[in-house]
């Protein structure tokens, strides 16, 4: 019987990596029904087997080996279709995909940092252009500007967000 603590740890964990693991996913099944087919039976899998999982490890890795073994199972059950990849390509996808989770995950927390250090004002522009269907127009309208300002500044916002992550990440390899 799993205690009411493992659970907990279990729900945070997978609510923390499920995106990570469904984009690795994604690789490996690149059509989204049957990636969110091998998704639901990885956390199924996930969940039966969480005592196994040691803490001390990364949980990420733990749980794209589970998915992987899932696409396998998932590409056998298709093997009538017209296009399947063979385990060897699949392996190669899988160790490159596993590999840039952690580069895009540095990636990741570099642009969160830069972002804060942002005036209020830019981070405020950012934001609104992209937001779901969110145009310079849209945006140019919303904050009073002309478009061609709008397009100015977030062109100066892009360039500071990328020199900034570009330090960022450079400062993180250094030993």
């Amino acid at each position: 019987m799993v205690s009411p603590i493992e659970t907990e740890q279990f729900v945070r964990l997978l609510g923390k990596h499920q995106q990570r693991v469904y984009a690795f996913i994604l690789t490996l099944v690149p059509n989204w029904a049957e990636a969110e087919e091998v998704l639901q039976e990885t956390n199924t899998v996930l969940w039966r087997k969480f005592g196994d999982f040691d803490p001390a490890t990364d949980f990420t890795r733990w749980a794209c080996q589970v998915a992987y073994f899932e696409v396998l199972k998932h590409r056998d059950r298709r093997k009538h279709d017209r296009l399947v990849f063979s385990e060897e390509f699949l392996s190669a996808v899988s160790r490159d995909s596993l590999e840039l989770t952690d580069t895009l995950d540095a990636q990741r927390r570099a642009l969160a940092a830069c972002k804060a250090k942002l005036k209020a004002g830019d981070r405020d522009l950012l934001d609104r252009r992209y937001q779901l269907s969110a145009t310079v127009q849209s945006v140019a309208a919303a904050v009073g500007r002309s478009p061609d300002a709008v397009y100015k500044a977030l062109s100066r916002i892009r360039t500071t967000l990328l020199a900034c992550v570009k330090r960022a990440l450079a400062a993180e390899e250094r030993p």
